[in-house]
């Protein structure tokens, strides 16, 4: 209110000053160029009466001498100019269509205002029919005008800050003194919402026009500061327990517009802290069967319960238990729908997994037994009469049995490896040594297959037990044999890197390709599955691989290219 006070003020005052100073300067403008044109026409009349014959050159240096700061002309009847005292008259052309010397040789006397085309500046032309037929034109720049008026202004310009400089400090002590209680009233109701005293109304308490005034005041502050206190804790109350939550929680309108979400919610959709309810959080509304579930919520008045995982963010799965809300309001806008959001994402990653590993180990089971049973039946049905016959029957089924003890204690090392997290020993492993001592394991595999296995590089210590690191390097060692050509070779390279262990087995085998390459680590998966049964494997090792690994804080890395062979390289912390 205090500037609109002064506002107001000081637009009167301008707009009395704006139409004073155009009068004056209207005025002065007009005066000067009156006065200016007075003073062409004497010095006109006064060349004229010099003689009843014209001498324009005569004339021309009289001008000069009375007044040089202006410029004369002397035209004949037929418009060619004798003499120009600021120009040389043969080189300025015939004046015969200038309106000024058309009207003087009409009516005696002529005006006009324009700009030069000699001297190229605006002038003011007045002209005169002398004695015998001459014209005679005298001109002045109108800036000479121009220059005198606004010195003349000075003093207008000078009243005029001086009127606004006063006229602003007025208006801006009355508007205080006006509106001091306001403010204070104002400030006093404002500083109730922070939790402020209002002491500042003590000092009008004895003006009586404010005194009924303050005492509804003290009371309107009284319970409105209590209102806010109580309405500030159960506030604060709600948002502690919905930013406690691990679940996330959404509140729409009747339209599915989103009101409020709690930090969880935010979380989930990675929207800003500090981004209030963020538009981008409402990203969940580009799912269909999300929007379909929304609006029959809230049509039907029934609870859904809706697992989603075609969001923006691959591989995540969200569950949304969906509430239809009635008669209620949130910050004057009418509830349609609550919303908890639970993330499902490990759940269905473990219901899958343990789908899959059902599966496959029920496969991998059934192919053993399955040629345990033909055998079995062959044998106990009397079919099988040569005793040559009943023994390689008899040793096929020991090969089956073999392969099912391999498979289900591999199932067993990975089960165990999985309940792991880490393990609290102290132990660790030499591991050139250890690599050395798996290669001679493997001697004689390699020395059938025709694979030659190298072991190279330094003696390094790995934060690891010797037997999960012999269990490692025999693993990738063996599938390095298992799946080369005759003549290749695998090697098998320790280094010591910063504080790290790495170790790699590169081999010159079948390799893997590309499309495989994310899959192979994990359980019961083969590249060549024919190939793999032949030689033996389980489909177990490089998951095996994987979780020891992993168990004992380190990294594994795959390269390889189809036709030329596999590198596994290994990260382990080092023994310290």
């Amino acid at each position: 209110m205090k500037k609109r006070l002064m506002g107001s003020t000081l637009i009167i005052v301008l707009v009395s000053l704006l139409i004073s100073n155009a009068a004056g300067v209207w005025f002065l403008f007009s005066q000067q160029r009156e006065d200016a044109r007075q003073n062409l026409r004497e010095l006109l009349i006064l060349m004229d009466s010099q003689s009843q014959t014209t001498d324009a050159q005569g004339a021309a240096e009289q001008f000069r001498q009375a007044a040089p700061d202006k410029r004369l002309t002397i035209i004949t009847p037929e418009g060619e100019v004798l003499v120009d005292t600021k120009a040389e008259g043969e080189q300025m052309g015939g004046h015969a269509d200038r309106p000024e010397v058309i009207t003087a040789k009409a009516t005696g006397w002529g005006e006009d205002t324009r700009a030069s085309d000699t001297v190229g500046v605006p002038m003011l032309y007045v002209a005169k029919r002398f004695t015998d037929g001459m014209i005679g034109r005298a001109s002045m720049p109108l800036s000479s005008i121009d220059t005198l008026v606004w010195r003349s202004m000075t003093g207008f310009l000078v009243a005029s800050v001086a009127a606004l400089l006063l006229a602003l400090a007025l208006s801006s002590r009355m508007a205080r003194r006006v509106l001091e209680p306001l403010e204070a009233v104002s400030g006093a109701l404002t500083g109730v919402l922070s939790g402020a005293s209002t002491t500042v109304l003590d000092a009008y308490r004895g003006d009586d026009e404010l005194r009924p005034i303050l005492r509804y005041i003290d009371k309107l502050v009284e319970r409105l500061g209590a209102s806010i206190q109580h309405l500030t804790e159960e506030r604060d109350k709600v948002n502690l327990i919905l930013d406690c939550m691990d679940e996330g929680f959404l509140l729409l309108d009747e339209k599915g517009g989103l009101l409020a979400s709690n930090r969880a919610a935010r979380e989930l959709f990675g929207a800003p802290e500090d981004g209030g309810e963020a538009a981008g959080l409402m990203v969940f509304t580009r799912s269909r069967r999300l929007r379909e579930a929304t609006e029959q919520c809230h049509s039907q008045k029934n609870s859904v319960v809706l697992d989603v995982a075609d969001l923006p963010e691959a591989g995540r799965s969200l569950r949304f238990f969906l509430s239809p809300v009635s008669g209620r309001q949130y910050e004057g806008q009418s509830v349609g729908t609550a919303i908890l959001i639970s993330d499902v994402t490990e759940l269905k990653r473990a219901e899958s997994i343990r789908a899959d590993f059902t599966a496959n180990v029920s496969h991998e089971l059934k192919t053993p037994l399955t040629s345990i049973k033909g055998f079995t039946d062959m044998l106990s049905s009397g079919m099988v009469t040569s005793t040559e016959d009943q023994k390689r029957f008899s040793s096929l089924i020991g090969v089956e049995v073999d392969r099912l003890i391999v498979l289900i204690n591999d199932i067993l090392k990975l089960s165990e490896l999985e309940s792991l997290t880490m393990e609290q020993d102290d132990s660790d492993a030499p591991v050139l040594a250890t690599a050395r001592e798996a290669a001679d394991l493997l001697a004689i595999k390699a020395e059938e297959s025709q694979v030659t296995v190298t072991v190279r590089g330094r003696e390094c210590t790995a934060a690891i037990p010797a037997a999960r690191l012999k269990e490692v390097i025999l693993n990738l060692t063996e599938n390095g044999i298992k799946y080369n050509h005759t003549g290749g070779n695998v090697d098998i390279l320790v280094e010591n890197v910063d504080d790290s262990v790495t170790i790699t087995v590169a081999d010159t085998g079948i390799g893997i390709p590309p499309e495989a390459q994310d899959r192979v680590f994990e359980r019961f998966y083969r590249v060549d599955k024919g190939r793999s049964r032949k030689a033996g494997g389980t489909g177990l090792g490089l998951a095996i691989v994987k979780h020891i690994v992993a168990l004992y804080g380190g990294s594994i890395h795959l390269e390889s290219q189809v036709g030329q062979g596999s590198v596994f390289r290994i990260t382990l912390p080092q023994s310290k």
